[in-house]
């Protein structure tokens, strides 16, 4: 079989594993070595999967290939029945499977959760940390996915994001769709990502609008007296940042439910697009500070988190963050992609609003 991973992108993950792999990691293919006549689909898909994780391996020794017959006991145990499936990590303690081979999109995933789960660390911001100490029996995430599907790897990466953090409590399991047909028929799989809490069928998630979404979602179903206490106390602090003062001192929250009133009550107003998992975004966010408090009386400067106000993001028609949208009376005059200095925004503002 010719090499699946050419010698750039073996160059690049080489560069990627040398900076983010702390220990080995168990790689365990489960394969269905005995195949009916006529099932040469099969036979690729299998191929393919070892190929692929056998590249890995030679880029980075510290990705050890196992494999084993779907007939093994720890394949009975865990209930895995897809050849190929490829579980993570196993031996670290976590339990994290790939239902399918590895195609198109889901390539991204595998190797994402590979170097998180050597690393030892989900990469999961503070606030889900702390939600996922309230969970109450959540046992199982099943992510159908895929491989012409972009979104995907979003919704796979999260949930074994958390099957990390929750070491050993939650097994993490993406399903190639068109690989497990019976499987998406009972779910009722019909568009990906679809997500699903404990194998419940009334607990699908479709697509991916974010960690704190998905997160408050999973909450919504698993999360215990304390997390609702906790929730009820957010919502109150929420309604309070949402008041717009009359004459800001900071930044200003702005959010899908207060953008039309900060449009009237602001003359000169610079919202700044961004997300939490957006490492520009919090690049620019301290330039912004500075900016609201150095002209102050002048630019009233607000903040819009797009994962949690997708409406006035997709009226805007937010691709890409951080993006500073400008208004000038009410109507949009300007805006600005990625992180510029200070001096530089500072100069544009100055002519936009002379």
């Amino acid at each position: 079989m010719e090499k699946l991973i050419d010698n750039e992108s073996a160059n690049a993950l080489k560069e990627k594993f040398s900076k983010e792999l702390k220990e080995p990691v168990d790689v365990k293919l489960f394969i269905n070595p005995i195949l009916l006549p006529g099932n040469e689909e099969q036979q690729e898909l299998n191929n393919f999967a070892k190929q692929f994780i056998i590249e890995l391996s030679a880029i980075d020794p510290r990705i050890i290939l196992q494999e084993f017959p779907i007939s093994d006991k720890l394949a009975n145990q865990l209930g895995i029945k897809t050849s190929p499936s490829i579980l993570i990590g196993y031996d670290l303690g976590y339990r994290i499977l790939f239902n399918g081979a590895p195609y198109g999109y889901e390539a991204n995933s595998l190797i994402e959760t590979i170097s998180l789960v050597s690393s030892g660390n989900s990469n999961l911001s503070d606030n889900t940390k702390n939600y996922l100490k309230y969970t109450n029996g959540l046992s199982n995430l099943k992510v159908f996915v895929t491989p012409t599907c972009p979104y995907c790897p979003n919704s796979v990466i999260l949930a074994n994001q958390i099957a990390i953090e929750l070491k050993g409590k939650v097994f993490s399991e993406c399903v190639e769709a068109n690989e497990n047909r019976e499987l998406s028929m009972k779910f009722g799989v019909s568009s990906v990502p679809h997500t699903f809490i404990n194998n419940d069928v009334n607990t699908g998630f479709v697509g991916f609008p974010g960690e704190k979404k998905f997160i408050e979602f999973l909450m919504e179903n698993v999360g215990n007296e304390e997390y609702k206490k906790i929730k009820k106390e957010e919502e109150k602090m929420k309604e309070e940042k949402e008041k717009l003062p009359d004459s800001p001192e900071d930044v200003v929250y702005v959010s899908d439910k207060n953008f039309e009133n900060a449009l009237k009550k602001y003359e000169n107003l610079v919202i700044d697009c961004w997300a939490e998992w957006c490492m520009p975004c919090k690049m620019l966010s301290p330039i912004v500070d500075q900016l609201a408090k150095e002209n102050k009386g002048k630019i009233v400067f607000g903040k819009l988190n797009v994962d949690e106000n997708p409406e006035t993001a997709s009226n805007f028609g937010i691709m890409s963050i951080p993006t500073l949208l400008i208004f000038k009376n009410g109507k949009k005059v300007d805006a600005i992609v990625g992180v510029r200095p200070k001096n530089d925004l500072q100069k544009t503002f100055n002519e936009i609003f002379k």
